[in-house]
């Protein structure tokens, strides 16, 4: 009995061992259709489990870029550093790790793959201006980098230009402006509806105070006065933090518009169809 039981384990152990469909060559088509089906997890491990003569630069390519979508990108960039420059993915791999690198603010590492190797590109050269731009650095942004000669220079001076000069509204000025006017700060910071409030509120109560001192009515007097005391003062700190609010919107606005110029260019990367 114990003869049969392990002359049926050491059957199935074998079959499995020689089992076809666990060929490199299934295993690899397997793995081209999930990668055509984006389940990019699965794809990189069926990739990674062939024997290294099946282990072509495209099936690395496939493998660093399955890994970058689903954003390990300490593997997509191993996966990517082992294409050789004689490789026809070799371009690719170069854009493909430069916006890794931009995603994860890797300001060295980008500065250093367009000039290792000699090898540059006007790809590679708008990625980096969008860096400088995405970190608030557009005095690092040197004039060569900026003769693209192409459709995207004009919009990357006009992103120069926003960044090197957004339309911030002063918080000093807010604050003064408030302190003469209430609500005139708001105004300024474009928030009109709180500032017409403030200064209705403000004058309201103002006006109440003085007309119960007129009247004797001391208590109310008083009353009155510290809640036109109380919004006057707030209005003025509410002035400086509108005009705070408004330059945050400004970054955050053109932070999401270049974000989404680069992702509408695909990171200026020509995407490779292997989904036919």
């Amino acid at each position: 009995m114990l003869r049969i039981i392990f002359s049926i384990v050491f059957c199935v152990s074998t079959f499995a061992q020689t089992n076809p469909l666990k060929s490199d060559l299934n295993r690899k088509l397997f793995a081209d259709y999930l990668y055509c089906e984006q389940d990019y997890l699965r794809t990189a491990e069926e990739y990674e489990s062939l024997s290294q003569t099946f282990v072509s630069d495209t099936v690395l390519y496939k493998i660093g870029k399955s890994y970058s979508i689903i954003g390990d990108y300490s593997k997509a960039i191993n996966s990517f550093n082992l294409i050789p420059d004689s490789s026809e993915m070799f371009f690719n791999s170069r854009l493909e790790l430069a916006k890794i690198f931009y995603l994860s603010n890797e300001k060295n590492l980008l500065r250093n793959l367009l000039t290792s190797d000699n090898f540059s590109s006007p790809q590679l050269k708008k990625i980096l201006i969008a860096f400088y731009l995405k970190i608030n650095q557009p005095d690092s942004i040197s004039n060569d980098l900026f003769q693209l000669s192409d459709e995207d220079e004009f919009t990357f001076k006009n992103f120069f230009e926003r960044r090197k000069n957004p339309p911030y509204k002063s918080e000093v000025v807010a604050g003064i402006l408030s302190t003469v006017v209430p609500g005139a700060g708001k105004i300024y910071t474009e928030d009109y509806g709180d500032g017409i409030t403030a200064f209705i509120l403000t004058g309201l109560f103002s006006y109440l105070a003085y007309d119960n001192f007129k009247h004797a009515h001391n208590f109310r007097a008083y009353l009155f006065s510290g809640l036109a005391a109380g919004f006057y003062l707030g209005n003025i700190y509410g002035s400086v933090a509108s005009a705070q609010i408004f330059n945050a919107k400004i970054d955050f606005n053109f932070l999401k518009e270049l974000s989404d110029y680069l992702s509408n260019k695909n990171y200026f990367i020509n995407e490779i169809e292997f989904c036919k």
